[in-house]
């Protein structure tokens, strides 16, 4: 909680400003209330730029710090505050977490080549900041083919105390229980939840012994391209997940996209050309048939990271 660290760095708050971009939370969860430990301290004045829409705690922060004799005020820089804190607005919201899509590729697209050779298609540095972007998201999603062939622990190196839920799609059932995301709790797995999403027949047959390796197994419908995203969001929602960054494979990422279910991209650009037309393109699935129809990223960042180059923003609901 940022007002809690930012009391414990001031040492002595008391009279002080507080400036803030959400609104303090006013309700007993994991720990007490933001609220109280800004009137324990004795500021003085609370400015925060957007209310708390979570239904468990909106308003009462504010309340709370009123009835303190806090002087509050709300909306500087509200626009900038919507717009940082638009995952948990949309979780809190929706109950479904906010998707993001990344993935690593060529110059021409590829995430692959001929042979299936994908390590490393970008340096150091652009692995390195696909790490933080771990740490920044509740959950890791992942297809059957990648756990399959790249049989990934998905945890963010360093993880400097945060720990992402892992997320393995399996249909069919098809993935080894050797795989570090389904075997026993391990060092080299490391800490967090692991979430197996599947279908009912399947979790009968192998839920057992998922549960005893420490994995966590979600039912979801299936549907002609397999399993049902739709229904898999409030399920990973439920669970406190209010991020979610999908690392494919291909398939996974043209679902994704095929269903509207994506918010942001984060695209890892290497300056090589793999070629082939077998070698496996980012994203998968039906595509569209106009370019009218293309996502668009709104306001794409871009920025260099050692001899590759990344792209961010988030996703439009329509072409252009």
């Amino acid at each position: 909680h940022a007002e809690v660290e930012a009391l414990r760095a001031a040492g002595d708050a008391r009279g002080a400003d507080l400036y803030v971009t959400l609104e303090p939370c006013g309700h007993h969860g994991r720990t007490p209330p933001c609220a109280d430990a800004v009137a324990a301290a004795g500021v003085a004045r609370v400015f925060y730029a957007v209310g708390d829409p979570h239904k468990v705690t909106r308003g009462r922060g504010a309340r709370a710090l009123r009835a303190h004799g806090i002087e509050v005020a709300q909306g500087l820089c509200a626009a900038e505050a919507k717009s940082l804190n638009a995952p948990f607005f949309h979780w809190a919201k929706t109950g479904r977490p906010w998707v993001i899509l990344k993935w690593a590729m060529t110059l021409d697209g590829k995430v692959a080549t001929t042979g299936g050779e994908s390590r490393w298609i970008t340096g150091d540095r652009a692995r390195e900041h696909a790490h933080r972007l771990r740490r920044r998201v509740d959950a890791v999603l992942v297809g059957t083919d990648t756990a399959r062939i790249d049989d990934p622990c998905l945890t963010a190196r360093p993880a400097r105390a945060r720990h992402a839920a892992r997320v393995v799609l399996d249909r069919r059932g098809r993935l080894p229980f050797r795989l570090q995301l389904l075997g026993p709790p391990s060092d080299d797995i490391g800490p967090g939840r692991r979430f197996y999403v599947t279908t009912r027949a399947v979790a009968q047959r192998r839920g057992k012994r998922l549960a005893a390796n420490g994995v966590e197994v979600l039912v979801v419908p299936t549907e002609r391209s397999g399993l049902r995203l739709s229904a898999l969001w409030p399920l990973l929602g439920q669970h406190n997940i209010s991020q979610v960054l999908v690392e494919g494979g291909p398939r996974l990422l043209g679902s994704c996209m095929a269903a509207g279910a994506a918010h942001e991209a984060a695209v890892y650009i290497a300056p090589r050309v793999a070629g082939g037309e077998r070698a496996l393109t980012a994203v998968g699935g039906p595509g569209v048939k106009r370019l009218a129809e293309t996502p668009w990223l709104e306001s794409p960042r871009w920025c260099r990271l050692g001899e590759d180059y990344l792209v961010q923003g988030r996703l439009g609901r329509r072409g252009r």
